[in-house]
Order: structure tokens, then C-alpha cells, then sequence
């Protein structure tokens, strides 16, 4: 069974929390937590306001809350993460802002 793709259109705000199984691609909003076995790329204008739990993650916009990837996960050039980092392993873009501590997951 593939996964799906699911996508928070940018006129799109969901107030509550968000679980699913497949990928997600987020140019809305979401206000509540984000939990999947997939993967998350945030875009330039998507925002989330809560914690956030995924394989891997491409941000590009603003998260308020803490992140943790299982896999890797990669600050883009506009994202701004307000919140701690659990993670296998980090990249960093020039220009992205992040205000928070980073914690490596180690087996």
C-alpha cells in the first residue's frame, strides 16, 4: 500500500490537531499538533502552531512549537522555528532563523 499526499491548500486553516499515515505538504495553516509516519514539507507562507512529529521535514515557513524527526530534517532559507529540534541529522539553509536547542537522536 503507497502512501498518500496529502495537501493543506494556502486558504486553509485547521484549528485542531492533525494525524495521519502519508506525506503532507502544509501553504495554509494549522493550529494544533501535526503527527505522521511520513513526511512534512512546510512552505514559505505555511504556518503551524504546535508540535510537529514526522520522518523527515523540509521547513520553509513558521513553526511555534517542537519538532521531531525521526530522519532528517532541513531548515530552509525562510523558516522560522520557534522550538526545540529532536533529529538524526540537521541541515541549516543561510537564512533560516531558529531560536531553540537541537538534540541528535542517537541509537
Amino acid at each position: 500500500m503507497s502512501k498518500s499526499q496529502t495537501i493543506i491548500a494556502e486558504d486553509v486553516i485547521i484549528d485542531g490537531d492533525v494525524k495521519l499515515d502519508g506525506d503532507i505538504t502544509v501553504y495554509g495553516e494549522i493550529k494544533g499538533s501535526l503527527v505522521t509516519s511520513g513526511s512534512v514539507q512546510l512552505a514559505k507562507i505555511g504556518k503551524i502552531h504546535g508540535n510537529v512529529n514526522c520522518s523527515f521535514m523540509e521547513i520553509n515557513g513558521l513553526i511555534n512549537g517542537d519538532v521531531f524527526v525521526d530522519g532528517s530534517v532541513e531548515l530552509l532559507s525562510n523558516c522560522k522555528l520557534i522550538g526545540n529540534i529532536q533529529y538524526r541529522a540537521l541541515k541549516i539553509h543561510d537564512g533560516a532563523q531558529f531560536s531553540g536547542r537541537c538534540d541528535i537522536i542517537v541509537e
